[in-house]
């Protein structure tokens, strides 16, 4: 009985250990993923108003860039590595469709408790929209 006193506070600690940091580690990913599918989803929202509005391609593309840099920096995620994929097929006319797609990368490797510190692969969280622009109202 003598030998094995405080054995059960050693397992504890080492089971606890080996369970708890797997678990925080997955909560730090999952909590990023989130937040990138939410500024991934705003970023296209706004920048599906911001096309619908405009009276040409070149507005309309600075416009998708401010709106996008805006609504990622809102999130706290750097939009130099974002990608963003505009399609329109027939320009941006009256009652034309624009699909809009931006992905940002999410570190899988990483440590939550040590701060933005990130290596290896990237898990990309993207959202997309189909804006129409409007036939009828008018435009600068």
């Amino acid at each position: 009985m003598r030998r094995e006193r405080g054995a059960i506070l050693i397992e504890t600690l080492l089971v606890g250990l080996i369970l708890f940091v797997p678990l925080f580690w997955l909560l730090g990913i999952l909590s990023d993923m989130h937040r990138g599918a939410l500024a991934a989803a705003s970023a296209v929202r706004d920048a599906g108003s911001e096309i619908s509005r405009s009276s040409d391609l070149q507005t309309g593309l600075a416009a998708i860039d401010s709106a996008v840099t805006q609504a990622l920096v809102d999130q706290g995620i750097d939009p130099d590595t974002a990608r963003v994929d505009i399609h329109t097929p027939r320009g941006v006319e009256r009652g034309a469709d624009v699909t809009i797609r931006v992905s940002v990368p999410i570190p899988v490797a990483q440590a939550p408790l040590l701060g933005n510190a990130s290596w290896g692969p990237d898990i990309w969280v993207g959202s997309s929209y189909v804006a129409t622009v409007d036939r009828y109202s008018s435009r600068p």
